[in-house]
């Protein structure tokens, strides 16, 4: 009886024993499960951060390359001291998110080393300039040189940057020795010594009263719609979806025009039209942008909006976007800015924010210019040839200035330079950039 109590006992403690060690499997692989869930959590949180350090790089540097290349242009001693200190702000933020790319130094020290001295040659000279110095004939020779190489490595930048949206290359590790995949981040040369506008002050001040809204009654969610559907002509379905506080108060409803579907908002002070958004891809070209420019004009005449003259446009997946300023005695108002979509398969009207318009639009008090149009084109640099010259009102701050818009060129490149028509100072210069997708400004 005592062996029998004996082998009862050692299987009950062997069954005990298995139980307790599957319990402990069971716990260890929750443990195993949590643990890998963490860590893939920390490593997406890690891989948005590269990401992230990589896609800023790209901007940063571009916008470094064009603010060299402004520059070389440059005339106004304020304008250029802006130019340095957006320089060395760029080269700052730009090797800050390369330290953060999981690469090595090694691998992209030449880059890194390329940006830091674009920084410290613009920290350098603009504290020159702030003693009282000038800009030599060797200083013009290492911006031109600077500038080059950065139009180079942003070039190849954007190229690396498709090929990482494709998957083609990965930003997770160092590459291997001799590996090229990275370039030009990889650089082995190491010979180097960046908001893309879609019209001149298109991002403009955004805050404040909407002008145009001013006096005008508030009007129903049933009026709102009423005068939406009047406004885009031929609606087949609209539904009321909401309403919106910011940036102004709105009515915002779904619809279905022309076959596209869309959304819309309608402000309601006044019910005026402040956006209109496709929801539909356009995946058919049957007309060029050239043949639907006077499309998107002769829409806003037929609204009401009056004299506009066209910006800049572009193109991109089937839809042209075009930028209009409004008119008043022949000055452009770049601060009432309207922009219209229009669809590139049919030159259906599918899209308008006229934010800045509704919140800039009014009669100006203009007055005479102080400078004649040879006066402000004397203010060009001595690199730029005048190409067109007319009056206009720019966004400065939380205010306006009447400007003198001189279209010129340095023989490579076209720019346009803004020169205050009261005080003579360049208050803006930006380089015009044209490719397939249209013509912008930087």
């Amino acid at each position: 009886m005592q062996g029998e109590a004996k082998r009862i006992a050692a299987r009950d403690w062997s069954k005990a024993l298995a139980a307790g060690l599957g319990v402990l499997t069971v716990a260890l692989m929750a443990m195993g499960w949590a643990l890998s869930a963490r860590l893939d959590e920390a490593q997406a949180r890690v891989n948005a951060v590269v990401q992230k350090a990589f896609y800023e790089t790209c901007e940063l540097t571009e916008a470094m390359g064009v603010n060299l290349r402004k520059l070389q242009v440059a005339s106004e001693a304020g304008q250029i001291q802006q130019l340095l200190g957006e320089i060395a702000r760029e080269s700052q933020g730009a090797s800050g998110n390369l330290a953060m790319l999981p690469m090595g130094e090694e691998t992209i020290s030449s880059t890194i080393k390329f940006i830091n001295q674009a920084g410290d040659f613009a920290e350098t000279l603009s504290v020159r300039l702030a003693s009282g110095g000038a800009i030599s004939d060797a200083d013009y020779a290492t911006i031109a040189s600077l500038s080059d190489s950065a139009a180079e490595f942003s070039s190849e930048m954007t190229a690396l940057l498709e090929r990482v949206e494709r998957g083609e290359v990965s930003l997770d590790s160092a590459p291997a020795a001799g590996d090229e995949g990275l370039y030009p981040l990889s650089n082995p040369a190491g010979e180097y010594p960046t908001l893309l506008y879609d019209g001149p002050f298109s991002d403009g001040a955004q805050g404040g009263e909407f002008k145009a809204l001013e006096g005008l009654p508030e009007v129903s969610m049933e009026e709102a719609q009423a005068q939406l559907t009047a406004f885009i002509g031929s609606v087949e379905e609209i539904q009321f979806t909401g309403k919106a506080s910011s940036p102004v108060p709105t009515y915002e409803f779904s619809l279905t025009s022309n076959g596209y579907s869309l959304s819309a908002g309608v402000t309601k002070q006044g019910g005026r039209v402040l956006y209109l958004l496709s929801n539909s891809d356009v995946t058919e070209t049957r007309y060029t942008a050239e043949e639907l420019l006077d499309t998107a004009r002769a829409f806003l005449i037929e609204k009401g909006f009056g004299a506009m003259e066209m910006s800049y446009y572009s193109r991109f997946d089937g839809i042209l976007t075009v930028n209009y300023a409004a008119v008043q005695d022949g000055v452009v108002l770049y601060p009432d800015l309207i922009k219209v979509q229009v669809s590139m398969r049919d030159g259906a009207i599918i899209g308008m924010e006229a934010g800045n318009y509704l919140r800039n639009h009014v009669a100006r008090e203009l007055g005479d210019p102080a400078l004649t149009e040879d006066e402000a084109i004397a203010r060009l640099g001595a690199q730029l040839t005048p190409l067109a010259v007319r009056l206009c009102v720019i966004p400065v701050g939380t205010g306006e200035a009447l400007c003198y818009e001189i279209r010129a060129t340095d023989g490579a490149d076209t720019f346009l330079s803004y020169i205050d028509a009261q005080t003579g100072a360049e208050r803006e210069l930006m380089q015009v950039v044209s490719d397939d997708s249209g013509t912008l400004v930087m």
